[in-house]
């Protein structure tokens, strides 16, 4: 279901050429959760941009079923990401005026879905995530875990096809961090939904089905 071909992204850091990636090829079928794992700035929150349609490659390909999404315009971009790719990062980006449900909600409703409707498959979201007792706490009231649950919830709010996951416990402890990958794999299987997990844990990118490793802006070998 997505398929990246000689992925490439440089920017400029001051009078240098960072080189991010270089020549990424990388197909995800669907259902499966891949792991990619690496040290800080190998390239792994630059290559889950790109796969997301979150910044531009400086050369390469990103098909989600058949549709390039770097030659479509933007807003068709934008819909793509709205309806059909989840976002899970390592600092939760929670609107710290909003509660948990209405957190959860956000995407729905960006998307022009009827508040009513979001609030019920918002409700139940967090039912599935352990967090129906939290769902009127904003932000500041939760802990690290919980916020990290509510922002899981939220990349499922619009039933996404796939699910990107930056260091989505490199901001917890080791028992928290544990319960979240577990919630995680728990939550493809039951969705049969696909997802992409970028971490620097080896020992949980294990979890996946498969994993692959990225070094320098490249894969350096596979493991299943």
């Amino acid at each position: 279901m997505l398929k990246a071909q000689d992925l490439h992204k440089f920017y400029k850091e001051g009078s240098k050429e960072v080189r991010a990636l270089k020549g990424i090829d990388l197909e995800v079928e669907k259902g499966e959760i891949l792991g990619i794992v690496g040290p800080s700035g190998a390239g792994k929150s630059t290559l889950l941009h790109l796969l997301g349609g979150l910044d531009m490659p400086t050369r390469g390909t990103v098909f989600l079923d058949g549709t390039d999404l770097y030659k479509i315009s933007d807003n068709a971009r934008c819909r793509i990401r709205n309806r059909r790719v989840g976002f899970v990062f390592q600092f939760y980006h929670l609107l710290p005026g909003f509660t948990a449900l209405e957190n959860v909600m956000m995407p729905a409703m960006i998307g022009g879905s009827k508040r009513i409707k979001a609030k019920e498959r918002a409700r139940s979201l967090l039912e599935a995530v352990g967090l129906n007792h939290r769902i009127e706490h904003k932000p500041a009231e939760l802990s690290g875990g919980e916020a990290q649950r509510v922002a899981i919830a939220r990349s499922l709010m619009n039933h996404p096809d796939i699910v990107f996951c930056d260091e989505p416990t490199g901001n917890l402890d080791s028992k928290m961090s544990a319960d979240v990958y577990d919630l995680i794999l728990r939550l493809s299987r039951d969705n049969k939904q696909t997802f992409v997990i970028a971490t620097h844990q080896e020992e949980f990118a294990k979890k996946a089905g498969r994993v692959l490793h990225i070094r320098d802006g490249q894969f350096q070998t596979r493991a299943v």
